[in-house]
């Protein structure tokens, strides 16, 4: 079997097992959503490393909402130097200065995604938003979670915020075995997450139009009408969004 039919059989079991084990909470996430952008509060994304990619799939999306924002430090991301990211996540004492440079308030909630759960600044993040006051989610491996090593805060993320979701990674997110080494091939995080992400951005949005509201949604550019709807909205919320 070629390793493109590997990968994308194990994906496709692996999407359906995530979505379907977790249907419940995924409801339940989603309904917190709809009512804190009911509410007038903004929906917050933190991750570190390549768990920043949900943050920026998050934010000023054709097909996204307006009140979702992300929390994006560069030297956090992979694009410049990777190797400094993955030291300054494990570094504790910084996650409140990042988040309260957003201005959060106890009507928001966070989402913070790390694959392995166990990093210093993600769970840091989760702790510093709980004690303001947001509603949290982790979107995270639980498998990966439960043999990483701890931090010095010594938390795993799942067991701290109030909604967790699993997207069922295995330890060292790679699932494909090769013959020669030890480690493997075909990383499934990004892929999982985004599914989780716009399976709860779908639901949010359902859920607010039947309270017979305007959904804040942003429309691809290219679309005809797109400019004059998009400005509305960013009237709003660029005000709290420094990244749009």
């Amino acid at each position: 079997m070629s390793g493109i039919t590997q990968f994308y059989e194990a994906i496709k079991d692996l999407q359906s097992s995530v979505i379907e084990s977790q249907m419940d909470v995924l409801t339940k996430i989603a309904e917190v959503m709809a009512n804190t952008i009911l509410n007038d509060g903004s929906i917050f994304l933190f991750g570190t490393g390549h768990s920043s990619i949900l943050p920026q799939e998050g934010n000023f999306r054709a097909g996204g909402l307006a009140p979702v924002i992300p929390i994006l430090r560069t030297n956090l991301m992979l694009h410049e130097n990777a190797l400094l990211s993955g030291a300054i996540e494990r570094i504790q004492g910084l996650a409140p200065t990042i988040l309260e440079s957003y201005n959060p308030k106890s009507t928001d909630m966070i989402f913070v995604i790390s694959n392995s759960g166990v990093n210093n600044m993600p769970v840091e993040m989760a702790l510093t938003a709980k004690k303001i006051g947001l509603v949290t989610v982790a979107i995270c491996s639980f498998k990966y979670a439960k043999v990483a090593p701890l931090s010095s805060i010594g938390k795993r993320l799942y067991e701290i915020v109030d909604y967790a979701l699993d997207n069922g990674g295995e330890p060292g997110d790679a699932i494909i075995p090769l013959n020669t080494l030890q480690w493997k091939v075909g990383s499934t995080s990004t892929i999982i997450n985004s599914l989780i992400w716009q399976c709860l951005i779908t639901e949010t949005a359902l859920l607010i139009e039947k309270k017979n509201k305007n959904v804040p949604v942003f429309a691809s550019f290219n679309m005809p009408g797109a400019d004059d709807h998009n400005k509305e909205l960013l009237l709003k919320w660029r005000i709290r969004n420094p990244h749009v």
